[in-house]
């Protein structure tokens, strides 16, 4: 770690052991890290840094300290551009100065900049108003701490937005709720800010940067050409007419078509190489290696009733689950039969999965070792009811997949004895019954009692 050459003490750039990630951190705590002259033509070197550096992937942005990741333009230096009696060094000088880009590609730092086509990422780490708040605009995703706030609070001082904040604020979280912000100028707190689209993800007080970076790591062991042609032609693109917007798009993939990384793509997705493909490395994303697993395991099985695939059902029990927002208990909602009803071993779900979903998959299958079926499923309904939440989530979707499944089939005509009602209307009886003293999602215990009504309702 270190300033680097050509940057002010108040700006430190870390190159993260080189891995293709960059850090910058702006470190004038005293001053809530607001951008004065220094920090502004410091900005300049470091964004040029980055953009002129193949070898640099991602980039992360904070502040030092708690209190703010920035807060805009040090007004100070803005006041001895007009008052030659305020002390201090003016943020730049009225009358532009020969080679510099302040204040045309902006007043706070490259802010006019629009042709960096790497990612940047904002940890937002606490109070981000005004030119702080473009600055955090500016980036491509933004990582909030639960304290963090965000705010056009140069609104108070007759100080207007002059380094981005009227267009990309609007294009970030819609007119109507850019207006708000800036017209008021009040200040919202993180959760609202993610909840209106300005933040991506909010994170516990603290873990803003550690979030920030493991992300930035991860989008670093991408591969990088068409991820930045696609971020290009996403950032040109957006706001114009349709016909305009795509033609941006041919343009820059017709710049990657048949370029060696492209064919390397290719070829390795045709030799199955890629992460998700590949035995024992980390999926891109879990629950579709869960997906896939589950599929070969259950391929040429037939369906619960006779007909369809067997997956049908656990990726039914994944819809669900699906809405909570645990990627692990979706896995698990596909996974959750394996075990119990095909040839696949704990001991496959532990290699390909780890320890953590190994035992998840268990807990939700029912004992084959218990030959008697009501004593098998008592026995399966005492573990889920001492299992973690997640267990209980995927348990419960399970219940709500099947009565609502056999339901459609029943209303659709079925046979009441071919589809076994009467037993399965018993054991999902007392499954409702175990459930109603659990933290489960009580939407979901209500689609139970719904189906259930219904079913025997169609039974007579």
């Amino acid at each position: 770690m270190g300033e680097g050459p050509d940057l002010p003490d108040s700006l430190v750039w870390d190159e993260d052991g080189g891995g293709g990630v960059r850090v910058l951190t702006i470190i004038r705590p005293g001053r809530m890290n607001a951008i004065g002259p220094t920090e502004a033509r410091g900005l300049f070197t470091a964004l040029a840094r980055f953009r002129d550096d193949d070898s640099a992937r991602v980039l992360v942005v904070t502040g030092a300290g708690t209190e703010a990741f920035c807060a805009g333009a040090d007004l100070g230096a803005v006041a001895a551009m007009f008052d030659d009696d305020q002390p201090g060094e003016p943020l730049y000088e009225l009358e532009p100065q020969p080679g510099s880009p302040i204040p045309a590609e902006g007043n706070i730092g490259p802010t006019r900049w629009t042709g960096i086509h790497k990612p940047i990422i904002a940890a937002v780490n606490g109070a981000a108003y005004a030119g702080g708040l473009e600055w955090a605009c500016l980036a491509h995703l933004r990582i909030a701490d639960q304290h963090a706030s965000f705010g056009v609070t140069c609104r108070r001082w007759n100080v207007g937005l002059g380094d981005g904040g009227t267009q990309r604020l609007p294009r970030l979280i819609g007119l109507g709720r850019a207006l708000d912000l800036i017209i008021t100028g009040r200040v919202i707190g993180a959760p609202e800010a993610e909840r209106i689209g300005l933040v991506n993800e909010v994170t516990r007080s603290g873990h803003s940067l550690p979030r920030a970076l493991e992300l930035a790591r991860t989008i670093a062991e991408l591969p990088q050409p068409a991820l930045r042609t696609d971020l290009e032609a996403t950032i040109r693109g957006f706001g114009r007419p349709l016909d305009e917007g795509l033609a941006v798009e041919a343009e820059c993939f017709n710049r990657l078509l048949g370029g060696p990384e492209m064919l390397s793509g290719a070829r390795s997705f045709l030799d199955r190489e890629h992460p998700d493909r590949r035995s024992g490395s980390d999926p891109l994303y879990l629950p579709g290696k869960a997906w896939a697993f589950a599929e070969r395991a259950h391929r040429g099985q037939p369906g619960r009733f006779g007909s369809g695939r067997f997956i049908d059902h656990p990726a039914a029990v994944a819809a669900i689950v699906s809405g909570y927002g645990d990627e692990t208990a979706e896995a698990a909602a596909f996974l959750h039969d394996t075990v119990e009803k095909t040839d696949a071993t704990a001991a496959d779900i532990e290699r390909a999965f780890g320890p953590e979903m190994r035992d998840l998959v268990v807990v939700l299958g029912q004992d084959p070792a218990i030959e008697d079926r009501s004593r098998r499923k008592a026995d399966h309904r005492r573990r889920i009811a001492t299992a973690d939440p997640r267990a209980r989530l995927v348990y419960t979707a399970d219940r709500v997949a099947g009565i609502e499944r056999l339901l459609a089939r029943l209303e659709a005509g079925g046979d009441p004895a071919d589809l076994e009602v009467e037993r399965r209307l018993e054991n999902w009886r007392a499954d409702r019954e175990m459930l109603a003293g659990l933290a489960v999602p009580p939407e979901l215990l209500l689609r139970i009692d719904h189906g259930l009504g219904r079913m025997e309702a169609a039974i007579g």
